[in-house]
């Protein structure tokens, strides 16, 4: 097993960049572009899943106080993602990642597994956070619009931070 020994140091680093993305390049009213999620799945699966939610919780924190007005919008919909990321790995990559806690790669599984596990990991935390953004007062319309236009952005985005995330041991 070949582990990114730079993890840390890249996830602060993607962390800076989405608190720059959420600060100086907003993209109209029905897109969000948010990295978090990725981010958060390509935790290392030797990290425990309480300990990835507490990582979840706070850079969603982060996030929020540094650059977006609600505070506690990404860190709520962060937290989901972080609770059910060893569930889409289990059901996307297999239960034998999980037990040798491997690190899945473009190499090892392909474009399409991992950019559906990713998606499933995005559309997590985007209807969370746009039922939470909402709260129930936008149409239903503006809110398939938001979902959908957000998770395309999103996907394509996702596709270069897993590529810098994970390892390309092609095993």
């Amino acid at each position: 097993m070949r582990m990114n020994q730079n993890f840390g140091l890249l996830y602060v680093l993607m962390l800076l960049c989405q608190i720059a993305l959420c600060n100086y390049s907003p993209l109209g009213p029905y897109i969000m572009l948010s990295m978090l999620p990725v981010m958060v799945f390509c935790i290392p699966l030797k990290v425990s899943t309480p300990l990835c939610m507490i990582i979840a919780f706070f850079s969603g924190l982060s996030v929020d106080w540094l650059s977006e007005g609600l505070i506690g919008i990404n860190a709520a919909a962060l937290l989901p993602v972080a609770l059910a990321r060893k569930g889409i790995i289990r059901i996307f990559f297999g239960e034998d990642l999980l037990s040798r806690n491997d690190s899945f790669s473009f190499g090892k599984f392909g474009a399409l597994k991992v950019s559906a596990a990713v998606s499933t990991a995005i559309a997590v935390f985007l209807a969370i956070y746009i039922i939470l953004d909402g709260a129930g007062t936008r149409p239903i319309w503006y809110n398939l619009t938001y979902f959908g236009l957000s998770l395309v952005c999103n996907w394509l985005l996702s596709l270069l931070v897993t590529h810098i995330l994970t390892p390309d041991d092609r095993k």
